[in-house]
């Protein structure tokens, strides 16, 4: 059995009682390929892919993680068709991520922006509406940040990645060295 058997458009036809081993073998290289091709294009594209941060990272990722799956045991399909797939997204990917580390404009219309939920103390729920963010979830970021009552929000950011970004007003933010300091002179 030569490496070519893998590469073979004819995969169906060698299916048989007496191929078990040799699917398993197959299975366990197409793995091996799958584990490396991720794990090098994580490296190449760094935190930013695991941390998710947009839409189209979301996207990427959910892509490359199904062919990346599929190539492991979907047998039916040659494995030089997933690699070019493979490469395709990649290539797709890290283009878009190259692109949008050289404009903030480009970067906007691929990523998006952070989204004010709450300015200067008001509930822009014109916001909310427009990206689907609902009181429930809002509360429940707040919560995440021991704040129980919306009225002690000054500012409120609905980050990139989910998460929710809050400046509490003066009056509810804990006491710093400079405020002590600013006491004692």
């Amino acid at each position: 059995m030569g490496f070519s058997y893998f590469f073979s458009p004819q995969l169906e036809e060698r299916r048989g009682i007496g191929h078990t081993l040799n699917e398993s073998l197959e299975i366990i290289i197409r793995t091996i390929l799958a584990y490396l091709w991720l794990w090098l294009y994580t490296k190449l594209i760094g935190m930013r892919l695991i941390a998710q941060n947009s839409y189209h990272l979301f996207v990427l990722t959910m892509m490359i993680g199904t062919i990346g799956g599929n190539m492991a045991f979907n047998l039916k399909i040659s494995l030089m068709n997933f690699i070019l797939s493979m490469f395709v997204i990649s290539v797709i990917g890290y283009a878009l991520m190259r692109i949008s580390l050289n404009s903030k404009k480009v970067d906007a219309a691929i990523s998006g922006e952070p989204i004010v939920i709450i300015k200067d103390g008001e509930l822009l729920q014109e916001q909310m509406k427009k990206y689907k963010y609902s009181m429930e979830a809002l509360k429940q970021g707040l919560r995440g940040k021991d704040i129980f009552e919306i009225e002690q929000v000054e500012f409120a950011v609905l980050e990139l990645n989910g998460t929710l970004s809050v400046l509490k007003k003066r009056k509810y933010r804990n006491v710093t060295w400079q405020d002590l300091e600013k006491i004692m002179k």
